[in-house]
């Protein structure tokens, strides 16, 4: 009976650990589709997205064609939506994450004299901010873009870096877009993005304290005589 009820309670403490660890989510593109990304303020079957096994990883490619706000991620589902949600009421202590790579050899003299990134919230009832300040996430010159070299690296910022002070229009939404901004004038631009997330900045309290309950409970449940 001890026994019994030490893997309840040891079950319990993972199930509450998993819970608490679970507002975030991240797209890798390794299922080789966009997972749910469409064009700007659309849904998913708006636009399909390559996925091209580049720079050591498969990537979502986007070709810069003019709309700034070039493709996003809508969802009224978990996990994304509590993902989202958790993040807008905790700005400061959530981040939104990319990894980008631009590989200017690939179109030589059509990468134009600029590219600029960055990324915007959009929310059901019609709250907008970007992400957009006089400082890029990432800006290449003409100079770099026509060097048929490859550029890339990792965007990482809190809410509170990339948006500042989020409206009240953000709060308490059933759907909800993070999307990708790009601004340039090159014909043939085009960013292959991975691994984008939304997650908190360092792992829940509540996470690590119920996995320290978690782990001796385990081990008691492991070493208690049959």
């Amino acid at each position: 009976m001890q026994r019994i009820f030490g893997l309840a309670v040891a079950t319990a403490l993972f199930l509450a650990c998993s819970q608490a660890s679970a507002a975030s989510a991240t797209f890798d593109f390794e299922d080789l589709t966009d997972q749910g990304f469409g064009h700007k303020f659309s849904n998913d079957a708006s636009e399909a997205f390559p996925i091209v096994n580049i720079g050591g990883s498969n990537r979502m490619e986007v070709l810069r064609n003019g709309d700034f706000q070039e493709a996003d991620h809508g969802s009224g589902s978990d996990p994304f939506l509590a993902a989202v949600n958790a993040a807008v009421n905790n700005p400061s202590g959530y981040v939104i994450s990319y990894d980008w790579y631009v590989d200017t050899s690939l179109s030589p003299g059509n990468y134009g004299s600029f590219l600029q990134l960055g990324t915007y919230l959009n929310a059901g009832g019609g709250a907008y901010t970007q992400d957009f300040p006089a400082v890029k996430d990432v800006e290449l010159n003409g100079t770099q873009l026509a060097s048929g070299n490859v550029f890339s690296g990792t965007v990482t910022e809190t809410l509170t870096q990339k948006y500042g002070v989020l409206a009240a229009g953000f709060l308490g939404q059933t759907f909800m877009r993070v999307g990708l901004i790009m601004n340039g004038d090159g014909s043939a631009a085009t960013v292959y993005y991975d691994n984008v997330s939304i997650k908190p900045l360092v792992p829940e309290p509540a996470s690590l304290s119920l996995l320290g309950l978690a782990a001796p409970a385990l081990w008691m449940v492991r070493r208690r005589p049959r």
